[in-house]
């Protein structure tokens, strides 16, 4: 059953236009069990698909899929998977892959710096093959590293992991004081370093392991909000792919509201069975809590020691006098 709404009445009225859509449908799009949200971003543009658990529908899911018209349709049932598919599908998660086994913890503005100094040095190199001179370690001066910082803010192409980065979160808060602040964060880190000339150069471990995200080539996002008393708690993973490796970003601290970021790579196994595990813990019904008893029916007493017994009981257990 598919039926055309509007995106912006689906996020303010998960119910809206839905008439025809079964009664548990339409609840459970104004008031789901959990939201299941995938994002994808590649050069030939983006797919986005939200599902909603429906409350009372078992694992069933409504799916609501944005077009580019500014309109969508509401489809159910539909397979919970699906989600997976698309994840599966945009980065080839079936595909060998190399392990670079990678772990770091940034701020964002580290982050956005990060993307700038892999765009710049990728490009220098670029630079100096078509000069042909190669050299394979090239030291960057701010001003290159800022302008492709504010390159792929502008211009949010894929092709750049600035640019990925961008069209996957959105414009970063690109400032040279910004850009200052993560260059240094990096160079804590070990990543890049700062010579007697001021300026920035690669160091080894930079070298080695972000060689891989410098020519991004696909972008997925994973975003769940599964409900629990007083809201909902919320998930974010963004899945990176080129042309070796999976890279993972996790988002740190409060939702929508993040201050910094984990970075690792993963294997696709490793990577395709978080996401399976993800979206199956989104869609399994929460445990229902014990039923309430009243004072009353849970307690009995006996009413000459105040011994404890139980509705079955006949004498205390205590005192031996036959209860009433």
């Amino acid at each position: 059953m598919i039926e055309t709404i509007a995106p912006d009445q689906v996020l303010l009225d998960r119910a809206a236009k839905t008439g025809p859509l079964p009664p548990a449908v339409r609840a459970g799009l104004a008031d789901p069990m959990a939201r299941i949200s995938v994002t994808t971003v590649t050069r030939d543009g983006g797919r986005r698909l939200d599902c909603y658990a429906v409350a009372g529908a078992g694992k069933q899911l409504a799916a609501v899929t944005p077009d580019a018209k500014g309109e969508a349709a509401v489809s159910f049932p539909v397979d919970g998977m699906l989600a997976e598919a698309l994840i599966v599908e945009t980065l080839g998660f079936d595909q060998p892959l190399a392990q670079i086994d990678h772990r770091s913890e940034f701020d964002i503005a580290a982050l956005w710096a990060l993307a700038a100094m892999a765009d710049a040095h990728r490009q220098a190199e670029l630079e100096s093959l078509l000069a042909r001179t190669p050299t394979r370690q090239v030291a960057l001066s701010e001003d290159s590293i800022y302008l492709r910082a504010l390159d792929g803010a502008a211009l949010p192409d894929p092709r750049w992991l600035s640019g990925m980065l961008t069209q996957v979160f959105g414009p970063g808060d690109v400032t040279e004081a910004r850009l200052l602040e993560g260059l240094a964060a990096l160079a804590r880190a070990g990543l890049i370093a700062r010579g007697p000339t001021g300026l920035w150069s690669p160091q080894p471990a930079f070298i080695t392991a972000f060689a891989h995200l410098e020519l991004p080539l696909a972008a997925a996002v994973l975003s769940i909000d599964r409900r629990r008393a007083g809201g909902f708690d919320s998930a974010m993973r963004v899945f990176l792919r080129s042309f070796a490796a999976i890279w993972v970003i996790e988002p740190r601290g409060p939702a929508g509201a993040s201050t910094a970021v984990r970075l690792g790579s993963v294997g696709a196994a490793d990577a395709r069975t978080f996401v399976h595990d993800a979206i199956a813990l989104a869609l399994k019904q929460p445990a229902a809590p014990p039923p309430a008893q009243k004072a009353a029916e849970a307690r009995r007493f006996c009413r000459q020691c105040g011994h404890p017994a139980t509705a079955a009981d006949r004498f205390c257990g205590e005192c031996g006098a036959e209860l009433a």
